[in-house]
C-alpha cells in the first residue's frame, strides 16, 4: 500500500530524500514565523487552503489555481482573501470580500512567500489595532 501524506504532514513534518514539498509547506511557515496560526481547510473536491479565523470573519490563503497541495515548483501566486461573517443566516453570499493580498507571479517562489506573509502581518496588525482582537495560536 503506498504512503498516503496527510495535509498536515505535508504542511509540517521532515520529508524524505526525494519527496517534493507542496507550495503551501512555505507559505504555512513563513506566516507561523511571524505569528499567524494559519491552519489548512479542505475547501471540497480535493483543495486545500489556509485558514485564519478572526473575530469578525477568516482569511483564507490559495494559490491562483485555489489550491494550497500543489508541487512548489509549480507555484504561480499566492491570493489571500478575507471573508466576512455573514450579517444573518440569510446572507451567507460572498459579496463581503477583501482581497488583501494577490501576486501577479512575477515574484519567486520564496519572495511570493515572504511578500503574502508580511503583508497578512501588516494587515492583521492594522485590524488588531482597530478592534483590539487577540489571535489564539
Amino acid at each position: 500500500m503506498p504512503f498516503i501524506r496527510t495535509i498536515n504532514s505535508a504542511l509540517t513534518d521532515p520529508l524524505p530524500d526525494g519527496e517534493a514539498p507542496i507550495a503551501g509547506r512555505a507559505a504555512y511557515r513563513a506566516l507561523h514565523q511571524r505569528g499567524l496560526p494559519f491552519v489548512p481547510v479542505h475547501t471540497g473536491g480535493g483543495y486545500f487552503a489556509l485558514s485564519l479565523a478572526l473575530p469578525d470573519g477568516e482569511v483564507l490563503v490559495t494559490d491562483d489555481n485555489g489550491q494550497i497541495a500543489n508541487d512548489a515548483a509549480n507555484h504561480g501566486a499566492w491570493l489571500a482573501c478575507f471573508y466576512a461573517a455573514p450579517s444573518s443566516p440569510y446572507d451567507a453570499d460572498e459579496d463581503d470580500v477583501t482581497e488583501v493580498y494577490v501576486g501577479d507571479g512575477s515574484l519567486s517562489f520564496a519572495d511570493d512567500c515572504a511578500a503574502l506573509a508580511d503583508t497578512l502581518a501588516g494587515w492583521i496588525a492594522a485590524r488588531r489595532a482597530d478592534t483590539g482582537f487577540v489571535l489564539a495560536s
